[in-house]
């Protein structure tokens, strides 16, 4: 197991990961690359790193390789126009915002005020705009990176003849650049797995995506982890009983235990408060949808993972609604449901239990 500082905070256990990531971005690019896992898996840890370090970072590779990285979570995008804005600036201030960005977060890609105005009245295409930019990038691999594209679900393009939704628009963009062109690698990543099954049942996009999914550490990886933080058998048995891999959660416990609080009331009360969001979001249901939230919490608890195969869509959106409230974890590729972290579960004991 390799652990190593990154940012302040521990970087474990990724090697499979980001030789998979190196690997693919020496390819010809072909298909989008869909990055999912659960909330707090490091998806967005392992990407940055593979890019700063591996990429961009690396005195063999630094210069081979183009990044944009565009993390829309950081973005307040409600319309056209502030999509447009998140996306491209003009050129003039383009130098003093790349200063002001990590190395490998070249978080815009830069045009002439003039084209960015002929886009904003729709006489010019978005993806004109940008392919421009792609294509005279010479003599180097292009990547775009676009972190939790789910945002762009409800923003539309008003042209006067009704209205187009973006993300479908810049979805054939990816499209065109990866498939028909083999231009740049585009990395899409979401923890928004609802998401994630409407383009896996896309039979378009479905054909032109792969999907990689990061998930929390294994049970081996954290064993490993604690014993180096002086943890002994019983507390880390503890730490994973309620926390699983989590790493964020697990540094959590670290914390507890540096101060000398008790660990066990700690994780007790954690699973309490997981408990009653699991109850506060129950109180929605009528008694059916309850009795049938309890016998998948049940199934969880019991196999580790509730199966989707055969299940009704009635009840697929039913747990969709419980995997947007982040409480479940709804796998469309795996076919399973569990806990969007290993604390929910143990909240969905309590809730059995009493």
């Amino acid at each position: 197991m390799k652990i190593e500082t990154y940012r302040g905070a521990p970087f474990i256990d990724r090697e499979e990961e980001i030789r998979f990531f190196e690997e693919w971005f020496e390819e010809v690019p072909q298909r989008i690359l869909w990055v999912y896992g659960p909330k707090s898996s490091g998806k967005t840890t392992v990407i940055e790193y593979v890019v700063e370090k591996k990429l961009l970072g690396n005195s063999d590779k630094s210069n081979r390789y183009w990044v944009k990285y565009l993390n829309l979570r950081e973005k307040f995008i409600t319309s056209y126009r502030t999509f447009l804005e998140s996306l491209v600036i003009p050129d003039d201030v383009y130098e003093e915002e790349v200063k002001k960005s990590y190395v490998f977060s070249l978080k815009a890609f830069k045009a002439k005020r003039e084209k960015i105005e002929k886009v904003r009245k729709r006489e010019l295409d978005f993806g004109s705009l940008l392919l421009e930019e792609i294509e005279g990038v010479r003599e180097k691999k292009r990547v775009l990176i676009i972190d939790e594209i789910q945002k762009l679900r409800d923003v539309y393009i008003e042209n006067g003849r009704g209205e187009r939704e973006v993300l479908k628009e810049f979805l054939n963009f990816c499209v065109r650049l990866t498939k028909e062109l083999h231009l740049c690698h585009v990395v899409i990543l979401t923890s928004n797995t609802v998401f994630v099954e409407k383009i896996y049942n896309d039979a378009r996009l479905k054909e032109t995506s792969r999907f990689k999914k990061i998930d929390h550490l294994s049970k081996e990886m954290v064993i490993q982890w604690l014993k180096l933080e002086g943890f002994n058998k019983e507390e880390i048995e503890l730490v994973w009983d309620y926390y699983g891999g989590n790493i964020g959660r697990i540094l959590e416990a670290i914390r507890v235990k540096k101060k000398g609080d008790n660990l066990r009331s700690f994780l007790e009360y954690e699973s309490w408060l997981a408990y009653t969001e699991i109850d506060e979001f129950l109180s929605i249901f009528d008694e059916k949808e309850v009795s049938f939230f309890k016998r998948v919490a049940e199934e969880i608890i019991n196999r580790g993972y509730f199966s989707i195969k055969g299940l009704k869509e009635e009840k697929r959106d039913f747990l969709k609604r419980w995997a947007e409230k982040e409480i479940l974890f709804y796998d469309p590729l795996e076919l399973k449901v569990t806990g969007n972290s290993r604390i929910y579960e143990k909240g969905m004991e309590v809730l059995v239990n009493s």
